[in-house]
């Protein structure tokens, strides 16, 4: 039974003529309430509620005894719905799923369902029911016997607020979810209609909190509102007495957007907490600036609100129309959002003084920087993009990236081989792909958690090393990573005492995973293993990392700085 379900009184009246016709024909709208942010972000304003249509969702009538189907359809655009040849006489209600139904090919499937099972652990012994078959909300109409020809029921999901605080069902939370969806998929659709979106399944529940301790997805404990990649579903937090997402457009819309990566791009973030104006790993920059950018889009608006707890002022806000924090370039996912938004929308601001549209910028998502040879980053978006556009738009997109202090123009590649923004880190920095060929050569390559610091997230600029690799000869190769710089143990309580080092493999044009290599808690005991065969007419690139600087527990003496000596070689 589905947290969402809930009756209302005031479902609607009919008209009609009887006739002598045994059946009839129910039909209405359905609707939801959205509750928009107040101004400057400054928490959600209940006093503007606006009533808008669940669109696209799957309407049933039901018999009222039984719960058997009777008819089923689809809302329009408008919310409205309607179903003909039901028997008069019969005793039903009327039920909106909050699910996105579209089996034609190219398709769609969305579900909002609720994560959490009360007093379950995904830690439990056996393990809670899979994610799929948790319950799927649902709005239910009053009960109602057809006595006439043509009957209408109008269906409303409420907020449930009572002026004061949550005192009803959150009903209009899961559709305000579900709309976001509906929204990002037909702006997609409208530069290519034939775009067919993977099934997402999509998480909210009242009992979503945040936790920065635990990751418990049926008990409700997660990080922040996220995409999950490992699940391919999205996670919106609603805990009233914390912070709630389902009406943070900008939020949602957000996380859609590292949906699409997934499904119909490509991101090659490792992910992880990251702050406006931080110096990111080029790949978790540009992942995060395309989506913050990309929701602007979505919604034909550039300021992006995220609420606090319901009833408050708490919130924050940015817009990527002009905004700035920290320090422009690639490594800064503000930069990349509003290079992003000032390439596609049409109000001209300084350098900004065109638009080359969706259309392009879409096209380079799903072609060329998702068949990058490198990374994806803000250089093979940039660099894919520049190929497809006119004298203007090239121009255009220059400026932009000048304005951001990324290098634009001629010298732009996908390596950054002619980039020499460093983020004012002066080591570990630059180049941002290290050259090196795998001829059983030695390669020393240090990283270091200079903006990082006790933090420990592990996903700034220096904190990992990418590796572009030359394969001389069709060959398997034996990959050695050995620490060079001394770390004396440390009372870690997981035993993660010494510098763990990984290192992942991959060939170009996707990228396919070929090999990984890593240690956790063994001091000197490298990623050493020996490769697939490779290929010297393919590129192939690698990620390097050490993984204590995303261990909290690392003591404040580890070093700042770790050196590795790398070699690939040929197998004997």
């Amino acid at each position: 039974m589905a947290v969402a379900c809930i009756a209302l009184a005031a479902c609607g009246g009919g008209s009609g003529g009887g006739g002598g016709s045994s059946t009839a024909t129910v039909s209405g709208t359905v609707s939801y309430e959205f509750v928009p942010p107040r101004t400057a972000c400054q928490g959600l304003d209940f006093s503007a509620i606006e009533l808008r249509p669940i669109r696209g969702a799957t309407v049933q009538l039901l018999d009222a005894a039984s719960g058997t189907e009777i008819a089923r359809t689809t809302s329009s655009p408008t919310g409205a719905y309607s179903m003909t040849g039901i028997p008069r006489a019969a005793s039903v209600r009327v039920r909106v799923r909050a699910e996105l139904k579209d089996q034609n090919l190219p398709g769609w499937d969305v579900e909002v369902r609720d994560n959490v099972i009360p007093g379950a652990s995904d830690f439990d012994d056996p393990p809670p029911p899979a994610l799929g078959t948790r319950a799927l909300y649902v709005l239910d109409g009053g009960a109602f016997v057809i006595d006439r020809g043509n009957v209408t029921r109008n269906l409303v999901a409420t907020t449930g607020w009572d002026g004061a605080s949550y005192a009803g069902p959150r009903a209009a939370a899961p559709f305000a979810i579900l709309d976001m969806a509906y929204e990002a998929m037909q702006f997609v659709r409208s530069v290519d209609s034939g775009a067919d979106f993977a099934p997402l399944d999509m998480f909210w529940s009242v009992n979503n909190t945040v936790s920065s301790t635990q990751l418990d997805i049926t008990a409700g404990l997660l990080p922040t509102s996220a995409y999950s990649r490992e699940v391919d579903s999205l996670f919106i937090i609603g805990d009233a007495g914390v912070d709630t997402d389902e009406f943070d457009a900008h939020v949602v819309t957000h996380e859609w957007a590292h949906y699409f990566e997934d499904v119909l791009s490509r991101s090659d973030s490792e992910g992880g907490p990251h702050f406006l104006g931080e110096s990111l790993d080029a790949a978790v920059a540009f992942s995060e600036g395309f989506a913050e950018a990309f929701a602007s889009m979505v919604l034909g608006n550039p300021v992006n609100c995220d609420s606090g707890p319901p009833g408050t002022a708490a919130g924050s806000g940015f817009t990527v129309e002009g905004n700035s924090f920290g320090s422009p370039g690639w490594f800064n996912e503000v930069s990349v959002a509003t290079v992003i938004w000032d390439l596609w929308d049409d109000a001209d601001d300084g350098v900004d003084t065109g638009s080359i549209g969706l259309g392009p910028i879409y096209e380079t998502m799903v072609g060329p920087h998702r068949t990058s040879d490198g990374f994806a980053t803000l250089f093979s978006f940039a660099t894919g993009l520049r190929g497809m556009l006119d004298a203007e738009g090239a121009a255009l997109l220059d400026a932009l990236l000048a304005r951001e202090q990324v290098v634009a123009g001629a010298a732009l590649d996908t390596w950054a081989g002619n980039e020499s923004n460093d983020a004012g880190v002066s080591q570990d920095a630059l180049p941002l792909y290290v050259p090196y060929t795998a001829d059983g050569s030695v390669i020393n390559i240090c990283v270091n958690n200079e903006l990082d610091g006790f933090a420990r997230h592990g996903n700034n600029v220096g904190s990992n090393r990418y590796l572009r690799i030359a394969v001389p000869a069709d060959d398997e190769y034996d990959v050695s990573v050995v620490t060079t710089t001394p770390t004396a143990p440390t009372a870690d309580p997981d035993d993660a005492d010494y510098s763990d080092p990984d290192i992942y493999i991959y060939r170009g044009d996707g990228p396919e995973d070929v090999a990984a290599g890593s240690t956790d808690t063994v001091q000197n005991a490298e990623p050493v293993f020996r490769t697939p065969v490779l290929f010297a007419d393919e590129t192939y690139i690698a990620f390097l990392e050490e993984r204590r600087y995303e261990d909290r527990l690392a003591a404040a003496t580890f070093p700042q700085r770790v050196c590795f000596d790398v070699s690939l070689a040929p197998t004997p």
